[in-house]
């Protein structure tokens, strides 16, 4: 499964957000259109890393919080190497 830098970043978002955010937060935080964002959500959600609380809030999964924590790992690796 592979998702995109603009889907890992939402995921980012809601994660720093406890795991549950509104939308309108959430595309305000993330600066898309709030039609956008939902779309985004609905590619997560797809995915299995976000799940809808309702229409207009998510959550983040434990696989999308896995995922995030993933590539925070590969960020903080990477930043080592000389």
């Amino acid at each position: 499964m592979s998702i995109t830098a603009t889907e890992l970043e939402i995921l980012k978002i809601i994660k720093e957000k406890n795991g549950l955010i509104s939308m309108k937060e959430l595309s305000s935080k993330a600066r898309y259109e709030i039609g956008y964002t939902y779309i985004l959500c609905k590619s997560l959600s797809k995915h299995g890393c976000v799940g809808f609380f309702t229409y207009s809030s998510c959550r983040i999964t434990a696989k999308g919080k896995s995922l995030v924590i993933e590539q925070e790992r590969i960020k903080a690796a990477g930043s080592f190497i000389i």
